[in-house]
């Protein structure tokens, strides 16, 4: 296990929230890295929340949704049915870490929308509970270890279901600007997303270059490897979730237009080919990684 704060590598913007202007959405491009030490960093989000400096629906909100347990039923002798129980999480969204506010809300089977707007079922998909903090200033201060995670939504939601998958950003030091590292105490569930994400094109090798992306399973002495019981992705009710952390140019791929919320609201997979392939892509393969989860089966 390695406990080490993500905010030596985290994607995030390093100005401070205080002096900034209030914003209307969610805002910021997180792709600036941060620093590799901050004195305000809050231990925990009681302490966030506490502060006084910073101040919910001025510097940061957070949304999510538990749905009401529903009866489990399965008398088909040659069909399984799966057990809907998977939490989707964005520790660190909104203007923190990028993107990952709109890949939680597209991966839990909803449509994308801002602040005092509900989110709307997709069709066709299953709806999951998720739980994001959000950061309506561009600040690395909001940034809380997912370890030190005690905010009561999340613990309410990922306590909840079976299992969890989180999203976050990340600037990797080394190796190709498109990487995703999968990690977390669920390794069947890290198999089945690492299968996922090749058979949806998410991998390399491909006949474009432009489109490879480099995906890992974290090893023991990752700093990013996620399995420290304490993240919160991991307190589920198995005791184990699975993390994802996607480069900044991978998630700056997916979207038209990547400098504000609701530029990447408007432009998620709807631009480019090249767009619509990281964005689809990513969003049905861990949909699909979840299905089978959820099945019980494992990666072949």
């Amino acid at each position: 296990m390695n406990t080490t704060s993500r905010r030596t590598i985290l994607t995030s913007m390093a100005a401070a929230a205080a002096g900034l202007p209030l914003l209307n959405d969610l805002a910021g491009n997180g792709s600036t890295a941060a620093a590799a030490t901050s004195a305000t960093e809050f231990p925990s989000n009681t302490a966030l929340y506490s502060s006084g400096t910073y101040q919910e629906g001025v510097h940061w909100m957070r949304r999510f949704r538990r749905g009401t347990p529903a009866e489990l039923l399965d008398n088909a002798s040659g069909t399984s049915e799966p057990v809907r129980s998977t939490a989707v999480i964005a520790p660190h969204g909104g203007g923190i870490e990028a993107g990952t506010s709109e890949l939680c809300l597209a991966i839990a089977g909803y449509t994308l929308t801002g602040a005092g707007t509900a989110p709307a079922a997709v069709p066709g998909v299953p709806q999951r509970d998720y739980w994001m903090f959000e950061g309506l200033a561009s600040s690395s201060d909001l940034h809380v270890t997912s370890t030190h995670c005690d905010d009561p939504a999340a613990l309410a939601v990922c306590g909840g279901n079976l299992f969890a998958v989180s999203l976050h950003g990340f600037a990797p030091e080394t190796g190709p600007a498109k990487q995703i590292l999968i990690g977390g105490r669920d390794q069947r569930l890290m198999r089945n997303l690492a299968s996922a994400f090749a058979a949806h094109g998410i991998t390399t090798g491909n006949s474009d270059p432009r489109l490879d992306v480099q995906v890992v399973v974290a090893g023991v002495n990752s700093p990013l490897n996620g399995d420290d019981p304490a993240n919160i992705v991991n307190r589920t009710s198995s005791g184990a979730g699975a993390q994802l952390e996607i480069s900044t140019e991978l998630r700056k791929a997916m979207f038209g237009t990547f400098g504000s919320a609701v530029d990447r609201r408007a432009t998620a997979g709807k631009g480019s080919a090249d767009e619509a392939h990281f964005w689809n892509g990513f969003v049905d393969a861990v949909r699909e990684a979840v299905d089978r989860h959820e099945l019980g089966r494992d990666a072949v």
